[in-house]
């Protein structure tokens, strides 16, 4: 078998490419390199400029960090990527996502985290993943949103002493069982299997996992179904816990309300009364009322929407005109009228002329006086003798 022998390109100075190294350069201080003739033949000494400067440009690559690259070429089990480097990155097919590996198209831009670099060999190998950089990258967006109150959706996959194991698009994350709902969780069970909304809220660092909160999130949603909520509109829901006064139940995902003894029905007031309502029963009613601070008062009992009587209290009285009332309280400063319940305005000590003997008017007794103004925006009346 013949021998083959490489001759050296006589015409390369092969001097002023070590002149050229970096190293050179620095310990004979000499700083510009322009000036070196590397081939007499001007398009060779060119494609040599060209092919050092590339050289000089190469950035090593450095393990478990995220370079871009170009797909280069594709079969069936790896895609090979230029990331810059004299060797391209392995991509093994089979380790990636199926919902990743259309995306892999020649010619293609992606990020990438390289999980091997062994560069000391003459072939050195690069391997690399995709869907590395993908829960990378993830794991930091959730990271980064810990005290921000920003929700994502997870899948829950696991129940332990203690709380729950989710998945983030790959992401695992705990949640303790207290925060897996407004109220203390009657079945934990039930959230096995689910996607629900949780907001990052700590990073556990002596486990390495960042805790959620399925709480927080419920939470964020109370003021707006609170604005959705009609007085008499009926609900279904659970019962979270009882009291001696009723029972606190849970509907709509977040809200809570309190259904008062009074305002059990006859068949779960007979259970309320032997104690055999539970946390977890389900139960039916009405909302009654959301008070100013947004507590929620329900009932079983037939709803009677109340009536505002200062809604038309214009039609049924007119301004100026004598009206009968009672005395329902006597102040140094004058008296208190009712024309009707919850209708009831002043009469000034100084609108009462001094022929009027108020010793002799009691509480309790009827009195005709003159109504000079009627307020509904502040539900006020105004009275004269």
């Amino acid at each position: 078998m013949p021998v083959t022998t490489i001759t050296p390109n006589q015409d390369f100075d092969w001097e002023s490419l070590e002149r050229s190294c970096p190293k050179y350069r620095r310990k004979n201080k000499i700083y510009n390199s322009n000036d070196i003739i590397y081939d007499k033949d001007p398009q060779k000494h060119e494609q040599y400029l060209k092919l050092i400067e590339s050289t000089e440009n190469l950035v090593e690559p450095v393990q478990d960090s995220i370079v871009e690259g170009v797909i280069t070429d594709i079969n069936d089990r790896y895609v090979y990527m230029d990331i810059g480097w004299r060797e391209s990155a392995i991509l093994d097919i089979n380790k990636e996502l199926p919902e990743y590996r259309d995306s892999f198209v020649i010619g293609s831009s992606m990020e990438v985290i390289l999980k091997t670099v062994n560069l000391k060999t003459s072939n050195g190998v690069i391997s690399a993943s995709y869907t590395e950089v993908v829960k990378h990258l993830k794991h930091r967006e959730i990271f980064n949103s810990i005290g921000k109150r920003i929700a994502f959706p997870a899948k829950v996959k696991e129940l332990i002493h203690g709380g729950y194991f989710l998945d983030i698009d790959g992401i695992e994350v705990f949640m303790p069982g207290s925060l897996g709902g407004v109220n203390k969780l009657v079945n934990f069970d039930k959230l096995l299997g689910t996607e629900i909304y949780v907001v990052p809220i700590n990073y556990a660092k002596d486990k390495d996992y960042i805790v959620v909160s399925h709480r927080d999130y419920l939470q964020s949603l109370i003021p707006d179904a609170i604005e959705d909520l009609n007085l008499g509109d009926g609900r279904n829901g659970f019962i979270t816990g009882t009291t001696k006064f009723g029972i606190f139940c849970e509907f709509d995902k977040c809200l809570t309300g309190l259904i008062h003894k009074s305002d059990l029905d006859y068949e779960t007031q007979q259970e309320f009364n032997k104690r055999e309502l539970k946390p977890g029963d389900e139960i039916s009613f009405v909302i009654k009322e959301v008070t100013r601070d947004n507590r929620i008062i329900l009932s079983q009992k037939e709803f009677v929407p109340e009536v505002d009587p200062w809604a038309d209290i214009h039609d049924r009285y007119q301004v100026p005109s004598q009206v009968q009332g009672t005395i329902r309280k006597k102040t140094k400063y004058g008296m208190f009228i009712e024309l009707e319940p919850k209708i009831v305005g002043l009469l000034h000590i100084s609108d009462i002329p001094d022929y009027i003997d108020m010793e002799s008017n009691k509480e309790g007794d009827p009195i005709t006086v003159d109504l000079i103004k009627i307020d509904k925006e502040s539900k006020k009346i105004f009275f004269k003798i």
